[in-house]
Order: C-alpha cells, then structure tokens, then sequence
C-alpha cells in the first residue's frame, strides 16, 4: 500500500521560539525545581523537544506562600476596574503573539495546526477578553453586592487543551481577585510556561499573583503536594466568607454543576421567549 502523501505545514516550527530547558515559574521568576528534569515530546514523531523542570514539595510550598502574599498585599485588595486593565492586556499579548502559541502548541500537543491557530489561541484571548469586562461589575453576576475573593486558587490543566483550559481557569479566578498556583499536564507544559512569561511582561509582578509550578512525574499525582495545598485551602475557607449571603452553590454541589443550571435555566428562557413571540 503506497504511503500517504501530506502537504507540508501552513507554519513554520521556527515560529515557536523553544527553549532547551525551562524552569518553574514562582514568584516572578523562572527558577530550577527541585524534581528531576522532565523531557516533553512531539507526539508526531517522537522528537524531544525541550526539558522541563519539575517542582518539588518545597517548590510548592514557595508557590503558594508567593499567590498568598499576592492576595494578602495587593491582588485581593486592588478594585475591579484596575484588575481589568491587566487582563486586556494578558489579552491583547496573547493576540500579538498567537503564531507563536498556535505551533507551540501543535508541536507539543499534536494538534493539527489549523485547530490550535483557529480555536484554541483565539478563545484563550478571547477568555481574558470577557472576564477583563466582568472584574468591576461582579455585584452584577449573582454573588451577592459586595462579592469578595477566597485566596489562592490550585488549578489543574489536562493535556488536551493546555492552553485553552488555562486560560479558562486563570482569567475568572483573577478577575474575581484571586491568585493562582498553577500546574500544567507534564506532557504538555509549553505554552503555559509561555502563558507565564506573557503575564510576568503584562507587569502583573513582581506583585507575584500567579505562580507556575510542574509538579507532578510521569501521571503521578504528589501526595505531599496535594497535603499541602489541601491545608491552606482549609484555612482559607475559614478565614474568609462573602460579606453577603451564601454563595449561590450549595456546599454539596460544585461550581461546575451550578453553572449548567444556570446555562440550563438562561437557555430554556430565551427558548420560552422566542415561542412567546412567534
């Protein structure tokens, strides 16, 4: 059976700018981890593609003490409208450099580049872009009229949309005023490490609001990692509550399962509305 023929890429590789090695990303900086170096492939072919620190329970612990301090001096305490300026601008950055993302996140994940140059680098700004415009109207989007942050967020990124579900999880937590510890999938770190360089020259520090660490090896989750995490997220939720009224989810629900209620309930509405007037 003769071989497929395929046409060659509408980019270039050289577009991606990589690195031979990167590091953590915590409190501003870039710094060696703790862990072994971790090498992240291109599925295509099976080429290395650069090495990648991994954050050990130590560099965890920096971290989060880092996104604290963050929340505690400035990020928790700047108002809505100030915090939207950043956003745009984390926005706009990712836009002037979309080429660059779009192959790096082809070569890393696989993708084919038509997918990650017309969805996922697009949304991803697109993302910034509208909860940019939600940080000075919180008291608008249902969580009481005087909604305060928690703390630190800890977000978890899969492989299949590194970029994408960063964006989806990073741009609502800080425009509600929270901060962020970030790990990305070990098989697919790039572009949240290049997300990490564009927030660090959006001058988002050296008010460290968000931290990147790689943490965990070959799909294996860090107990000590998690532990520790898990501590501080308890001692947030005592020490601090919305100054008004619950939160619109139960205890036992999550936020996920609130918003396709919510989704639900706006979608059966306008339906109602659109039969109304036909």
């Amino acid at each position: 059976m003769p071989a497929f023929e395929y046409a060659p890429a509408p980019e270039s590789r050289d577009v991606a700018r990589l690195r031979a090695s990167y590091g953590i990303f915590v409190d501003g900086r870039f710094r060696a981890g703790a862990g072994e170096a971790i090498k992240t492939v291109n599925p295509a072919n099976e080429e290395p593609l650069a090495e990648v620190a991994e954050a050990g329970p130590a560099d965890v612990d920096d971290a989060v003490r880092a996104a604290r301090t963050a929340f505690d001096d400035t990020w928790g305490r700047m108002p809505g409208r100030e915090r939207a300026k950043y956003l745009f601008r984390i926005a706009r950055a990712i836009q002037e450099r979309a080429r660059e993302l779009a192959v790096l996140e082809s070569l890393d994940n696989g993708k084919p580049i038509r997918e990650s140059r017309d969805v996922d680098v697009p949304l991803a700004a697109a993302h910034f872009f509208y909860y940019a415009g939600w940080a000075d109207k919180l008291e608008h989007a249902g969580f009481g009229p005087r909604p305060r942050p928690i703390g630190v967020a800890g977000q978890v990124i899969p492989w299949n949309f590194p970029l994408l579900m960063a964006a989806w999880k990073i741009a609502p937590a800080l425009a509600t005023g929270n901060t962020v510890v970030l790990k990305p999938a070990e098989t697919t770190p790039l572009t949240a490490l290049t997300l990490a360089e564009i927030i660090a020259e959006a001058d988002l520090l050296p008010a460290p609001s968000t931290s990147w660490p790689v943490v965990p090896r070959s799909g294996r989750p860090s107990s000590t990692t998690t532990a520790s995490t898990r501590s501080r997220s308890r001692a947030q939720r005592r020490s601090v509550r919305p100054s008004n009224g619950p939160w619109p989810a139960p205890a036992n629900d999550s936020p996920w399962s609130w918003a396709a209620k919510r989704r639900t309930s706006c979608s059966m509405t306008l339906r109602s509305t659109r039969l109304s007037r036909a």
